[in-house]
């Protein structure tokens, strides 16, 4: 795993991914308009750590590939919630919600941690106390008000929702950080290294699969909605004012 050290992975890998969050963000703006704003936010993150992986990862999972061919708002919104029915769709999306929110969170406190010279367990809570306050109260809070019509309720079970994924994700974050990153350069590479960003992305892809039954799990029993809940809400309204 040493590779992701090396500046001649690191560099482009970050590269791509910065060019197409760029992109995926511009096309969830004029394209693909139907992705709910918690996405719209959560992806371009995800692209630009998991670069080509992340953009695979929209095309499949969050994008219909004819969806450009409409410019009725009413058309794309009924072709984005047939499109989100699918039950891989709908959990790739409450994985994305949450890895988002979470790595935005667990990356800057990973920052912060190496440069004030934290020990792996201080280090690890930060980080883990961060990631859950970033998903808390940014992404999954966004993500339950298309749920609910109550703030407070929207806010506890963004919480709950937060809870279980922040587990599996800092599990994975745990495993690259105290055993894979230690065995490749051995030691916890600073933030103005090539090493910190290789295996801060390593991190977050494993954190990404662990946490993904947990949110089909979620998905199941109706703690997380997945993908295209706005677009159903808009369809209906759409359709009783018709």
């Amino acid at each position: 795993m040493s590779f992701l050290a090396h500046p001649l992975f690191v560099a482009p890998w970050y590269l791509f991914g910065a060019g197409a969050a760029g992109w995926v963000a511009w096309d969830m703006k004029t394209k693909n308009r139907e992705v709910d704003r918690a996405l719209k936010w959560a992806w371009p993150i995800i692209v630009l750590f998991f670069s080509v992986i992340g953009l695979a990862l929209y095309f499949v999972s969050s994008r219909p590939r004819d969806i450009g061919r409409f410019d009725d708002p009413k058309d794309q919104a009924r072709r984005f919630a047939a499109y989100s029915e699918n039950t891989f769709r709908k959990v790739t999306a409450s994985a994305i919600h949450c890895v988002g929110g979470d790595g935005l969170g667990i990356v800057t406190a990973m920052v912060v941690a190496r440069l004030t010279n934290m020990s792996f367990w201080q280090e690890y809570w930060f980080e883990y106390a961060v990631g859950y306050a970033f998903g808390w109260f940014i992404f999954q809070f966004v993500a339950m008000k298309m749920m609910t019509d109550s703030n407070l309720k929207a806010f506890w079970m963004a919480g709950r929702a937060e809870f279980f994924s922040m587990m599996t994700v800092m599990a994975g974050m745990g495993v690259i950080m105290g055993y894979v990153t230690p065995h490749a350069v051995g030691q916890q590479p600073k933030p103005y290294t090539f090493a910190f960003w290789g295996f801060a992305a390593l991190g977050l892809i494993t954190g990404f699969i662990l946490t993904i039954p947990m949110n089909f799990m979620m998905v199941k029993i109706g703690w997380k909605h997945g993908l295209g809940v706005k677009s159903r809400k808009e369809l209906k309204q759409m359709e009783m004012a018709a």
